[in-house]
């Protein structure tokens, strides 16, 4: 069974909790991307740099 926090008796507030909640989570997977490719770009390019010599 699921189970479920009411954090407001008003549902206006409710809504805007779950507004919150669905920017910040884009936010977040936003940032964690951007992260990741920076990363991915700063391995990868040394080798790839080193395959273009070797051609």
């Amino acid at each position: 069974m699921e189970e479920r926090i009411i954090l407001s008796e008003r549902l206006e507030e409710q809504l805007k909790a779950v507004e919150w909640a669905k920017e910040e989570q884009k936010r977040i997977l936003k940032e964690k991307g951007e992260r990741l490719s920076k990363e991915l770009m700063e391995k990868m390019t040394p080798f790839i740099l080193n395959q273009q010599k070797g051609f």
